[in-house]
């Protein structure tokens, strides 16, 4: 953002003593008069200071690979599946290890000069930057080739919510790619892009990983950076690989991941990046591999999604693997806590305009205003569960003072407990990814409530790893017999041990195959592969 240099005005503007009263009234503060008077000339002094930090710049990295062109949007025709908002490119480096690979960017996340638009009808923005992830695919040779399709603001997990109309399942057009990040899903499996980019809050990349048969990675909390999204909130946000292949998912994260200082994220270590692509053929011989009982109950799950995660299992022990159950109380009372959760933290983000408080990494300060202006201009044209958060974490806030934050903090803290203490006694531990396979999208138009109830039915066991912290892989466990749809094992390991989930991942992977399910129409990415 420019900054003023001998400014004669534009400062910021001081509050009169009846403005004092009045802020104070709302902080519950009862100020006298000569009160308000003290406090209007203590704050004249306070805002010279942030007046101040007008005139001071703080730098930004210069953007590496300009060779962009911020394309627009498409036809059905050129976008059967509805994966794409727009379709750009952005021109990688002529060498590295994903060199000639297209990648798909969830529009949630900057890419500099290409428009923002959250699927949302609301204002859309133009970063100037490029997301850390963004920067290092690009350093790795990929070309960014399409902003994805996703549900308005993240906030569903069907695709229904998007305000330019569901991405659609590249296996069945009838039905979801998943959400939130199914334009992503539907984008790798129709072969328009080689890899995508997903943000997972309560499952939004492994859903449509699962929905469409192919694989994604969780990964540990603070493992990949989160600059540049639309963010919900810096404990639950994950931005997550998503590819055809075990492989190519690894090679992707090992490139996104590791530290940097534009992350908002605060993890109490600078991870290194993995080298998760190496582990692939170091089998699973030995470990020690729990079944949450909890996940895979038959009164939550389709009995084809058990059958192939079954299936999963038994290969698993065949690579020579110990399975045997385990259980996780708390793990079916997890959407509730993160519902408690987000009511709180993601109202809380809304009141940052989007930035998020305890944001230790890079703030984009115009994306910043433009939310704030949407916030305040435009908040009917919010998804129904946004809705959802603002008023029920306003009311929590005001009526039961936060008390019901710090129950669900305390009992995620004891999640987390009940899973390190599993891991003391398994390597790995496994679930279904999602109970069902992907649903039959509505064919009508459909009010809140009806995109409400619908929107959450799948995030059962994903959830839990957003609120722990762990990282947690979709990979496909095969296809259900009755609707030939892919279904999905989820692959979990201790934090920080990302790439023991790929050895676990391959030997899946070679039981149940690339991409099972219903045969996909093949759509020839330009300048793919």
């Amino acid at each position: 953002m420019a900054m003023p240099r001998g400014r004669i005005r534009g400062f910021v503007r001081r509050p009169t003593p009846d403005e004092v009263a009045g802020l104070g009234a709302a902080e519950h503060l009862s100020l006298t008069p000569r009160e308000a008077e003290q406090y209007a000339r203590i704050l004249d002094q306070t805002f010279a200071g942030v007046d101040r930090v007008d005139e001071l710049h703080a730098p930004t990295p210069p953007l590496t690979y300009t060779d962009r062109d911020p394309g627009g949007p498409v036809s059905d025709a050129d976008d059967p599946f509805h994966a794409f908002i727009r379709r750009c490119h952005v021109k990688g480096a002529a060498a590295g290890v994903l060199e000639g690979l297209t990648v798909g960017v969830k529009d949630n996340l900057a890419v500099a000069g290409v428009p923002i638009t959250n699927s949302s009808r609301t204002l859309s923005y133009t970063p100037s930057t490029d997301a850390v992830v963004v920067s290092r695919l690009l350093a790795a040779g990929a070309d960014i080739v399409g902003k994805t399709n996703l549900d308005d603001f993240s906030t569903s997990g069907t695709g229904e919510s998007s305000w330019y109309g569901p991405a659609r399942n590249a296996v069945d057009p009838t039905r979801s790619a998943g959400g939130s990040s199914g334009g992503s899903g539907s984008a790798v499996r129709s072969g328009a892009v080689d890899l995508a980019i997903g943000v997972d809050e309560g499952g939004s990349a492994r859903i449509p990983a699962s929905f469409n048969g192919i694989v994604s990675i969780k990964p540990s909390q603070g493992l990949v950076p989160s600059h540049g999204l639309t963010y919900m909130d810096h404990t639950i946000d994950a931005v997550c690989p998503m590819a055809s292949t075990v492989d190519l998912t690894a090679r992707m994260l090992d490139v996104m991941s590791g530290h940097s200082d534009r992350d908002p994220q605060w993890v109490r270590a600078k991870p290194s990046p993995t080298s998760a692509a190496a582990t692939l053929t170091g089998g699973v011989a030995g470990l020690r591999i729990g079944v949450v009982t909890e996940g895979r109950d038959p009164a939550l799950c389709e009995p084809g999604v058990l059958a192939a995660f079954e299936s999963s299992c038994a290969a698993l022990d065949a690579a020579g693997a110990t399975v045997y159950p385990v259980s996780i109380p708390l793990w079916t009372d997890a959407w509730a806590i993160e519902t408690t959760l987000l009511l709180h933290l993601a109202w809380l983000t809304a009141q940052s305009d989007g930035a998020g408080y305890s944001h230790l990494g890079e703030v984009d300060v115009e994306r910043a205003h433009a939310f704030g202006l949407v916030r305040r201009l435009e908040a009917d044209s919010f998804p129904p569960f946004f809705k959802v958060w603002l008023m029920g974490g306003r009311y929590l806030h005001d009526k039961y003072f936060s008390t019901y934050f710090a129950k669900a903090a305390n009992l995620r803290r004891a999640l987390i407990a009940q899973i390190d203490a599993a891991f003391g006694e398994f390597d790995l531990l496994v679930t279904p990814t999602t109970p069902q396979v992907a649903p039959v999208l509505l064919d009508r138009p459909a009010e809140d409530p009806e995109l409400l109830s619908r929107g959450t039915t799948m995030v059962s066991n994903t959830c839990v790893l957003n609120l722990s912290g762990h990282p947690a892989l979709a990979v496909p466990s095969g296809a259900d017999p009755e609707t030939s749809m892919p279904t999905s094992i989820q692959i979990i390991a201790p934090l920080w041990q990302d790439a023991l989930t790929f050895r676990a991942g391959a030997v899946v992977e070679d039981a149940a195959g690339v991409m099972p399910g219903g045969a996909a129409v093949d759509i020839a990415p330009a300048g793919s592969r």
